[in-house]
């Protein structure tokens, strides 16, 4: 509107297109009023996202020294990792911190999208006591000392906070003791074409970078239960990144001492000729356009990540494990299994195979919700109240 001064934001983004927090703000921040909202995009790594933002008109920079500290599964490695930080990375961020606080002279608020970033949040507001912060929380770090030391300090040092579902809420309060200061916003789901794979068997992708936590190992018992039972008609494509560390329990960790990836660990349990791993894709769209079910046997009861929500815009119906069933429910968009249970999986896959027009209603549901609860334009507009009335509140 004439006169009216665009809200001025810095992001700060640590994967830089290359993982499901960074697309989420990517697809927030494509759809957001910029005559509403001036923002700047700060990566720690480059690739597609620069262009992305370029084309929506959105100044994005490269900054690979941005210090971050992830909290780790195992809390030995958590303080291995945590001498690396305050040993290596974060002096070598000074430069990085002095170019952030001569760029926060120019902007109202600071938006950090992801909780390793919250010692960062810490520094600067050491240094402007007063300056708006926000914290968008997209995951929920297994409990002990580390994590629990994480959510006191961000929470203590951050002005509000941004939750992609009530389940990060909840969880950051028991973690930082305390009922923390925000909203939950669901994360945005931008959709061209809804899928309609035409495959003459069933075709099962994962869309996750390797964790242990994100169970895509577990696709493993669930080919060798196929197997058992003679099933030709269910493959499984998986992309990302399926590097594995020499820390991973059993197997796996046999596999990545030996210098292999989770290829290798399918070929040694015996089920490689089900999978084709495509490793990172710049483009998951044009995967889900040529599949019929998304998989993610998760360990960490968190059936609503990037890769569920694309899977369910785009019509592709989704089998997960948890109790959460906003968005993947059992009979309307997929399967969502209490404890996973590779058997049943097995099971339910090849009755899918089989039956193609109960899979296709389940496709037109999947997309109908996604629709419902995470509309670009709504969620982009929910995002900026927030963040102007994290400034107007001082």
């Amino acid at each position: 509107m004439p006169g009216h001064t665009p809200l001025r934001v810095l992001a700060i983004d640590i994967e830089g297109g290359h993982g499901g927090s960074s697309r989420s703000l990517a697809q927030m921040l494509h759809a957001i009023d910029l005559d509403a909202v001036s923002v700047e995009v700060w990566c720690r790594r480059g690739g597609a996202i620069e262009a992305s933002y370029q084309a929506h008109g959105i100044p994005v920079r490269v900054t690979p020294d941005m210090p971050r500290l992830t909290v780790l599964e195992r809390n030995s490695r958590n303080l291995i990792d945590i001498a690396g930080f305050f040993g290596r990375r974060w002096p070598r961020s000074a430069a990085f911190r002095a170019s952030l606080l001569e760029k926060l002279a120019t902007v109202d608020l600071l938006h950090l999208n992801h909780v390793s970033l919250f010692w960062l949040a810490r520094w600067i507001r050491r240094r402007l006591p007063s300056f708006p912060i926000t914290m968008h929380i997209r995951t929920q770090p297994v409990d002990g000392p580390t994590a629990r030391w994480q959510a006191r300090v961000a929470r203590a040092v951050c002005s509000r906070f941004v939750f992609i579902s009530e389940n990060e809420r909840d969880h950051l309060a028991r973690q930082s003791g305390g009922s923390p200061n925000g909203e939950v916003i669901y994360n945005p789901v931008a959709v061209d074409r809804i899928a309609a794979a035409d495959n003459a068997g069933l075709v099962a992708v994962c869309l996750s970078n390797f964790s242990y936590g994100r169970g895509i190992d577990r696709l493993a018992s669930v080919a060798a239960e196929l197997d058992k039972r003679g099933d030709r008609s269910v493959r499984f494509v998986v992309a990302g990144d399926m590097q594995l560390t020499r820390t991973l329990p059993g197997a796996l960790g046999v596999v990545a001492r030996e210098g292999g990836d989770l290829a290798d660990f399918m070929a040694r349990e015996g089920v490689a000729p089900r999978f084709e791993f495509l490793g990172h894709v710049d483009d998951p769209e044009a995967l889900l356009q040529r599949s019929d079910i998304l998989l993610k046997p998760t360990r960490e009861d968190n059936p609503w990540g990037r890769d569920i929500l694309e899977a369910l815009g785009h019509g592709v119906p989704v089998a997960s494990v948890g109790s959460y069933d906003r968005f993947v429910e059992t009979g309307s968009t997929g399967l969502l299994q209490r404890r996973f249970d590779a058997a049943a999986l097995a099971d339910w896959l090849i009755e899918l195979a089989e039956d193609k027009p109960r899979l296709e209603a389940m496709r037109t549901t999947s997309a109908d919700r996604i629709a419902a609860l995470c509309d670009p334009q709504r969620q982009a507009a929910a995002l900026a109240r927030f963040w102007r009335d994290t400034v107007a509140a001082g």
